[in-house]
Order: C-alpha cells, then sequence, then structure tokens
C-alpha cells in the first residue's frame, strides 16, 4: 500500500472566492440611477384626427325577449259540502252576558274586598242605569273568577 502525501488547500483559492463575493454584494448592492418609464395620455370623449378615423361602436347582440314563464293556475277553491251549517255561537249564560240596554255605569264601593267560600275576591259594587223611568241604583256584590273577569253574584 503506498500513501500518498498529504495535500495542502492553499489560501489563494480561498481568498479569491472570498474575494469574488464581496465584489459581487457591492456591484448589486451600489446605487443605480432610476429609469423613469411612464405613459401620460389623457381623451376627449371624441376621436380627434382626420374624417374616416371615427370607428362606430361596437353593435350590441340582439337578444329576443323571454317567453312569459309557464304555470298553472291555482286550483279553485273547494265549496263547502252541503251539510256544513256555521254555527252560530252559544249565547251566553243568564247574568253573565251583556244586557241589549246601554251598560250602565259601574262605582265600586270605598269598602275593601274579601274572599268567599270558593276563594274568589269579592267586592260591592254600585251600578246606575238610566231607564224610562228615570235613573235606578243597583247594589250587588261581584267576585272575580279564575279568568281574571268580573261576575255578579247577586
Amino acid at each position: 500500500m503506498t500513501i500518498l502525501p498529504r495535500r495542502r488547500k492553499s489560501g489563494i483559492g480561498v481568498a479569491v472566492v472570498v474575494i469574488a463575493a464581496v465584489g459581487f454584494g457591492i456591484v448589486v448592492s451600489a446605487p443605480s440611477t432610476a429609469a423613469a418609464r411612464v405613459f401620460v395620455g389623457f381623451g376627449f370623449g371624441f376621436p380627434i384626427g382626420l374624417p374616416g378615423y371615427y370607428y362606430p361602436p361596437y353593435p350590441y347582440p340582439y337578444y329576443p325577449p323571454l317567453p312569459p314563464p309557464y304555470y298553472y293556475p291555482p286550483l279553485p277553491a273547494y265549496p263547502p259540502s252541503a251539510s256544513y251549517q256555521p254555527s252560530a255561537g252559544y249565547p251566553p249564560a243568564a247574568g253573565y252576558g251583556p244586557s241589549t240596554s246601554a251598560v250602565p255605569s259601574i262605582t265600586y264601593t270605598p269598602q275593601p274586598g274579601w274572599t268567599n267560600a270558593q276563594g274568589q275576591y269579592c267586592r260591592e259594587y254600585k251600578a246606575t242605569q238610566d231607564t224610562e223611568r228615570g235613573a235606578t241604583e243597583r247594589y250587588g256584590t261581584a267576585c272575580r273568577d279564575a279568568s281574571g273577569q268580573w261576575r255578579i253574584v247577586n
């Protein structure tokens, strides 16, 4: 086996590479004059030039109107059956509905109310009603039911 002598790296090659890199960096980073390249244009809204220079505008294509939309008309309403009779409603129970005459004005007495045996809040009232003979005063008791309506008790 033969042993080859060790070669020494020359310092000159390394120095050349470093100097070349530094020179390249200086050239690239050196300021240079700026070249302005600008186009300035303006227009008047109509062509300026010799006759015949005018170009007509591009013709827009003609599109015929769209056909009307197709739809089915709504179905006619079904007539009610002959056996259907609308209800006239139930007449209110006596004492709970408004009378056919004018509604009397009701004034509650200044006495405090109380709770009856059914748990309803009750008060005394005085009502004045105009009749053919003149004004009639009525006294009675009204209690508030579960729905919040005042009902005449007596």
